[in-house]
């Protein structure tokens, strides 16, 4: 029996979109990574990596880089219900914000925003602690 054109027309769109180009969603966060002490769970490390976005061979690439001591730069894609980044320090992994070439190019009334509320809080949380918090409850938002 033959199928109907509707039917043929999901086929094909089916078919099409496999081949698509399957981006992250979510904010992405450029962060340069560094281990901090060996890594002795290198496979919970590259999950924790695709979780925000990497793919495997993105993610599995990134983790031997660290392994042998290397800084690597990557882009984390942060969604409402996602860790902080500053969650790989549990894998042995420390995350920070790139350095700038100019550094007048950080508003420092921004620096100076998240400093204030961070000081404010009880729990006083550390910059990168903070950062996660404002992120998570901005994308909560969005």
């Amino acid at each position: 029996m033959r199928s109907s054109l509707k039917e043929a027309l999901e086929r094909r769109g089916r078919d099409r979109n496999e081949g698509a180009d399957h981006r992250p969603s979510g904010i992405p966060v450029e962060l340069v990574l560094q281990a901090s002490s060996p890594i002795e769970q290198p496979v919970s490390l590259v999950r924790a990596l695709m979780a925000f976005g990497l793919d495997l061979r993105d993610a599995h690439d990134t983790v031997d880089r660290l392994a042998s001591g290397d800084q690597v730069s990557v882009t984390l894609h942060l969604m409402p219900d996602s860790d902080s980044p500053f969650a790989l320090r549990k894998f042995g992994v420390a995350a920070s914000a790139p350095q700038p070439d100019d550094a007048s190019t950080i508003p420092g009334d921004v620096l100076g925003a998240i400093d204030a509320w961070r000081l404010s809080r009880p729990e006083r949380p550390s910059r990168e602690e903070a950062i996660g918090i404002i992120l998570r409850r901005g994308l909560a938002a969005a």
